[in-house]
């Protein structure tokens, strides 16, 4: 992939570049790449659950957890599985890859991101509700492609992990949102800062992982959506959903306050968003619950 030049690097000024942003994601949990590597296996006619189990077995954590996950109360199986391949044949593609995700989502933010003000549990809270209404405005919407759709608002927030990545690095080059950001929006913020903002980190990244091109559209362009494409605006209702249940990320919550367009783009109506709310908040206590295991 070829990568966009800027003048200079955060290792020389203050400007974060494409390389800064790829080179910092391979350190990204590997359970996040697992996650990515489900959802290309999941595209792939010839892939089977084996395929897949023996993906998540290379990952010890992950397997760990997945199986724990599967013998929980969230799925209610009769009998424990004490094996990672029957729990995924009992699990199924979809329900596998929702499990991954947010096992990779609780992953990619364990700490404090100093950078955005962003506690571990908030990120992880915003993740899922974000992917779960998501998934949930999909089904009332012509788009069917309820997983892509659950992804993107599962990482939605990528960019923000990898960059404070960089950034944590080189401590005198930055101060944090919380400190010089009031008064600005997000993107707005990190452009003037960085040169490069983190839905622009998240696309890179989800082109690196090899995932489609419409959920990197998304990444991109999820804050402020225009053009026919519907994803971006399906995101974009996810995270008001999300901040409406957790509150909005610092930073974001100017953008949720005109969600009028996005229902328009996706014929919906303003009570919908009460309606996935309500539904999305009932369905987050319940992971909650479970993943607490």
């Amino acid at each position: 992939m070829q990568l966009p030049s800027n003048e200079s690097s955060v290792g020389s000024g203050e400007f974060l570049t494409a390389q800064d942003v790829l080179i910092a994601a391979q350190r990204l949990p590997s359970t996040a790449q697992v996650f990515a590597q489900v959802n290309r296996m999941l595209d792939d006619p010839s892939a089977s659950l084996e395929d897949i189990t023996e993906l998540i077995r290379i990952e010890p954590v992950l397997s760990f957890r997945v199986l724990q996950l599967a013998n929980g109360a969230f799925y209610g199986f009769r009998t424990p599985c004490s094996d990672l391949g029957e729990a995924v044949t009992r699990l199924g593609f979809r329900e596998v890859n929702r499990l991954v995700g947010m096992v990779a989502a609780q992953h990619l933010c364990a700490n404090f991101l100093s950078v955005y003000g962003i506690s571990g549990d908030l990120f992880w809270s915003d993740s899922l509700c974000s992917a779960l209404a998501c998934e949930w405005l999909t089904h009332r919407h012509a788009f069917s492609d309820v997983r892509t759709a659950y992804t993107a608002g599962l990482l939605r927030s990528v960019g923000k992990v990898t960059m404070h990545r960089i950034l944590s690095d080189r401590p005198l080059l930055w101060k944090s949102y919380l400190e010089t950001g009031k008064g600005q929006d997000l993107l707005a913020w990190e452009k003037a800062n960085f040169r490069m903002t983190s839905v622009e980190s998240a696309a890179l990244i989800m082109q690196s992982w090899k995932m489609p091109k419409l959920l990197v559209d998304g990444m991109r362009t999820h804050c402020q959506p225009t053009g026919d494409e519907p994803l971006p605006y399906l995101m974009y209702l996810g995270s008001v959903v999300a901040s409406m249940i957790g509150g909005a990320l610092p930073g974001e919550g100017a953008y949720w306050e005109k969600s009028e367009a996005a229902l328009t783009a996706l014929e919906m109506e303003v009570e919908t968003l009460q309606a996935c709310a309500n539904e999305v908040e009932v369905i987050f206590e319940r992971v909650k619950r479970a993943v607490a295991i």
